[in-house]
């Protein structure tokens, strides 16, 4: 559970988040929620210049659902929302770890 002094957990149920991190920094330990926040579909897409359709083929995603998640008519989930922070973070990472052609084998399952 501990990678380099890094410790991640799941809680599951806290009435008051602030109170843990108080109780867990008297205790030495720095806690910090690891789940991006929901991000605006839009204006992840709109940092990259890109056009939707244009979007969905770069990134491997159904058309229709980026739609979706544009007009509110649906959201996307955790998976998808870690996706989409990386791309607006770091479009250039995404598309290389995408590159099929780039002679690196995937890891086996």
């Amino acid at each position: 559970m501990v990678d380099h002094g890094k410790a991640f957990v799941t809680v599951p149920c806290v009435d008051d988040l602030l109170a843990l991190k108080n109780e867990l920094s008297s205790a030495g330990v720095i806690a910090k929620v690891h789940a991006p926040r929901p991000i605006s579909v839009r204006e992840a897409r709109d940092r990259t210049k890109l056009s939707q359709e244009a979007f969905s083929v770069r990134y491997g995603l159904d058309l229709a659902t980026l739609r979706n998640w544009e007009q509110g008519r649906s959201k996307p989930d955790a998976a998808a929302n870690t996706l989409l922070w990386t791309i607006a973070r770091n479009p250039e990472a995404v598309e290389e770890s995408l590159d099929m052609e780039d002679g690196v084998a995937a890891p086996s399952p």
